[in-house]
């Protein structure tokens, strides 16, 4: 397999990440996705979900919801990082 030099095993350079459009690593949570969100995906469901304790993400760019998730910024506002990745059909099941 001729794979570009620099690039892991685990990366499938055809098919980019649906939400952060860097290389997408395989399928997880039901759609193509880096290492970087298939690792922070399920702490983000886990801290959303302690509604009880009154815990919610909160939009950086003071709740517009316009924050950049891509490659350099996916890890800036969690906000907009969970509701990208919900939106792109990740499933926390």
């Amino acid at each position: 397999m001729n794979r570009p030099t620099g690039t892991s095993s685990r990366i499938l350079v055809d098919i980019p990440c649906k939400v952060c459009q860097d290389h997408s690593s395989g399928k997880h949570y039901g759609i193509y996705a880096c290492d970087g969100l298939q690792q922070t995906f399920p702490s983000l469901i886990l801290s959303q979900r302690s509604i009880r304790r009154n815990r919610q993400y909160i939009c950086k760019s003071r709740g517009q919801g316009a924050c950049p998730v891509d490659k350099t910024h996916r890890n800036q506002c969690r906000a907009c990082r969970l509701k990208k990745c919900i939106d792109a059909g990740m499933n926390k099941d």
